[in-house]
């Protein structure tokens, strides 16, 4: 029987600093993949928002049949979309207990032979809460379980192709990690990266939620952004209710955050727009997507309609990659919904991926 993150000693605290990408510990696992393959969970060093060292878990797949070429078989790490604040609605433990809902995209990239991690993200897993919207945190967390996936199967190595995909808080980290990685992660061989439904600008998506249906996930975004930049002026905003509110969303899944919390974030705080205030103005700020661009050829997409992230974030994203030189691919997804955008571009964003290929011994294809 699979135990979640809170009564498992897997994910228990661990105390020393660990390098980024480090393998603190793994074990064997099985995982309900379409594509047989081998897995195993993962503990491994990482670097969260201020630059401290600090220790993430993930997920490690691995096809069971030969790769066949050409060159050596790609790694793909997945960044999910929000799964909550709670430490139990991590990946690793979802994925283990047959229980996540994004398998089936993930089952795409194994379909292609791929090797595929799958970060848990910095407090999912891990004692948190998790610091939901913290781009850097997100970010480095991607590269760090590539880095611990190149020293836990031996079949990949230094020359291993590495790519990048997310949808939402996924696409996000993987657009961070895109950015973050030449001074981060250089020698990562990093090819190209697809992100989805990107919220490039947290404040612009906090107020199109606001008092809506998915309006709980901005106390999920102060919470998670407080957490992160440790800086008492960032809780100080809240009222006595708002700081009750906020504990109890962080021991919550995202159903959770979504059907117990479908105030405006202003029935918690000292002011009517929260996100005025100079300290979270300045966070905030430091938080958009885009002021450095990826190096590698970049897929980005968006659901036209999309009634969570406006759209127009994910333009503004390309365009501004697009002028600082990057290799962009905008695509607009004819999906009904935010939700729906995940599933229905899915293919598309994979398929490029795939047909990514680097000039000379870098070069890759499925």
């Amino acid at each position: 029987m699979t135990r979640p993150p809170s009564r498992d000693r897997f994910y228990r605290p661990v105390p020393a600093p660990w390098r980024p990408g480090e393998v603190v510990q793994a074990r064997a696992v099985e995982i309900p993949t379409t594509v047989p393959a081998y897995a195993w969970q993962v503990v491994h060093g990482s670097t969260d928002t201020r630059g401290r060292p600090n220790v993430v878990s993930g997920t490690v797949l691995r096809p069971r049949d030969a790769w066949r070429g050409p060159g050596p078989r790609p790694l793909l790490s997945y960044g999910v979309g929000v799964h909550g604040l709670g430490r139990d609605a991590a990946p690793s433990y979802l994925l283990a207990s047959g229980a996540e809902t994004e398998l089936p995209l993930i089952d795409r990239a194994l379909a292609h032979g791929w090797a595929v991690a799958i970060s848990d993200g910095e407090g999912l897993g891990m004692p948190g809460p998790h610091t939901y919207g913290a781009g850097r945190a997100g970010g480095h967390a991607l590269l760090d379980t590539a880095r611990a996936a190149l020293r836990l199967v031996p079949e990949l190595t230094a020359d291993t192709p590495v790519l990048l995909w997310g949808y939402s808080e996924g696409g996000r980290n993987a657009a961070w990690a895109a950015e973050l990685q030449p001074g981060y992660a250089p020698h990562l061989n990093l090819v190209a990266v697809a992100a989805g439904g990107v919220p490039a600008d947290l404040r612009a998506t906090a107020r199109a939620i606001d008092g809506g249906p998915f309006s709980g996930l901005n106390l999920a975004v102060l919470v998670g952004l407080a957490t992160a930049y440790d800086d008492p002026c960032l809780w100080s905003i809240l009222t006595e209710d708002g700081r009750r509110a906020a504990r109890h969303a962080a021991g919550l899944d995202v159903v959770g955050l979504v059907l117990e919390h479908p105030e405006p974030l202003a029935a918690y705080t000292t002011r009517a727009e929260p996100w005025d205030e100079p300290a979270w103005c300045r966070v905030l700020a430091r938080e958009r997507n885009g002021v450095q661009a990826p190096a590698v050829p970049t897929y980005v997409y968006h659901v036209t309609d999309d009634e969570i992230v406006p759209a127009w974030l994910g333009r503004e994203l390309a365009r501004t990659y697009r002028v600082q030189g990057t290799d962009v691919t905008w695509v607009e997804v004819p999906a009904t919904d935010h939700l729906a955008g995940a599933h229905h571009a899915a293919d598309a964003a994979v398929d490029w991926l795939a047909t990514i290929r680097l000039r000379g011994d870098r070069s890759f294809a499925t």
